[in-house]
């Protein structure tokens, strides 16, 4: 079974429809305010209606209130949380019908859970190893076109997700987006 690929903090329409031509199983929206890849509520919705697939909502440090209030607008397929979670939040996720995406090994009931690096988002790799209990890991952190492929072998996650590997100057690239979702599946 090949990888599940998720490219995250996509902001333009021509890169998600690039993304899901070559093959991307999800997209991320970023909602969290000091990301340089946040999105208010209404472009988000306007980016996932123009390029539909599955997209993840991802957060960090939300309310329950600011999950919703997402929920409420933007189509999504999943919730991603980073940091301090609200209470119940995978069971609620789970009430719409959602994939709930944890970064917390602790958090019983979510789909799959996220490793990343030291710091979400920041692109630093780490040690890239897998707890051995079954559950469907992530990994994240440090992942590029270059060695995406040989992180995969390795390892064998069920899933990958980059934001910052895939950019030049702060912007998704195209070609980076391509090149990784193409060596993440054929590994």
């Amino acid at each position: 079974m090949a990888v599940a690929v998720k490219i995250c903090g996509i902001t333009d329409t021509g890169v998600a429809r690039a993304a899901w031509a070559a093959g991307a199983d999800y997209l991320g929206l970023v909602f969290y305010p000091l990301s340089p890849r946040h999105l208010a509520p209404r472009e988000a919705r306007a980016l996932a209606e123009a390029a539909p697939g599955r997209w993840v909502a991802v957060f960090k440090d939300p309310t329950w209130q600011e999950i919703a209030t997402v929920l409420a607008e933007v189509p999504v397929s999943g919730v991603q949380c980073h940091g301090k979670c609200p209470p119940h939040w995978i069971l609620r996720v789970h009430e719409r019908g959602l994939l709930a995406i944890s970064t917390h090994l602790e958090e019983t009931g979510a789909d799959v859970w996220l490793l990343d690096g030291p710091q979400a988002g920041s692109g630093q790799a780490w040690a890239w190893r897998l707890p051995d209990d079954g559950r469907p890991y992530w990994i994240a952190g440090g992942l590029n076109p270059e060695n995406v492929a040989a992180v995969v072998r390795r390892i064998r996650p069920a899933g990958v997700d980059v934001s910052s590997g895939v950019e030049r100057d702060g912007k998704k690239d195209v070609g980076r987006v391509v090149r990784f979702i193409e060596e993440a599946k054929q590994a």
